[in-house]
């Protein structure tokens, strides 16, 4: 099969000087990664504009998959099974502003499933000898915020035809910027080798 795929990473937030799925996003853009064209943008933080961002490159490139990723301090990369129709109304984007209202999509399901098979991509990863598990939740942040409006828009147009979301590990050097020695981490070349086979095993 040939296709394109739409992978997006998020700018640095929290302080950070570097967000790994940023990275990610970059490294692979323009790509071939097993007959699929692959798209790689980097993402704003920015709630007023993230919507319109995503229909303009879904619009523009018709991708057949999006895979977003984003950065969690976790110590494995986790595949998420669900988005929720639901934002934090108290944690600021990085313009400082926080959503007036905590739906993401007002009169929308309360959540959505992703459309890939996490649990068989987890398994490839697992084998490959990269730790990898299945998140019931993304949180309530700009994480969930992508997942759940990509799987809303993808469930009113059919397009794109999947939609996941990749968690990534923090990278060592963000550890030792904020000197978090219990940070868990994970080097780039590792978590770009895992969005590769994520993509190798979508069929």
């Amino acid at each position: 099969m040939t296709g394109t795929v739409l992978v997006t990473g998020f700018e640095p937030f929290d302080g950070f000087e570097v967000n790994p799925s940023a990275e990610i996003a970059k490294s692979l853009d323009g790509e071939v990664v097993a007959a699929y064209d692959v798209i790689g943008h980097v993402l704003a933080l920015d709630y007023r504009s993230l919507g319109e961002t995503l229909e303009r490159l879904v619009t523009e490139h018709r991708p057949d998959v999006v895979l977003a990723c984003g950065q969690a301090n976790r110590g494995a990369i986790t595949l998420e099974r669900i988005a929720i129709n639901a934002v934090s109304t108290t944690r600021e984007d990085n313009t400082g502003y926080a959503p007036e209202r905590d739906l993401i999509i007002e009169h929308g399901p309360a959540a959505y499933f992703a459309t890939i098979d996490v649990h068989r991509l987890a398994e490839v990863l697992r084998t490959d000898g990269i730790p990898a598990e299945v998140s019931y939740h993304a949180g309530t942040y700009g994480c969930n915020w992508v997942l759940y409006y990509l799987l809303h828009r993808a469930a009113r147009d059919e397009q794109p035809e999947r939609v996941g979301f990749v968690h990534i590990p923090p990278l060592p050097s963000q550890a030792i910027q904020k000197r978090l020695a219990t940070l868990p981490t994970m080097g780039l070349a590792t978590s770009i080798q895992a969005i590769r086979l994520i993509i190798t095993h979508l069929d």
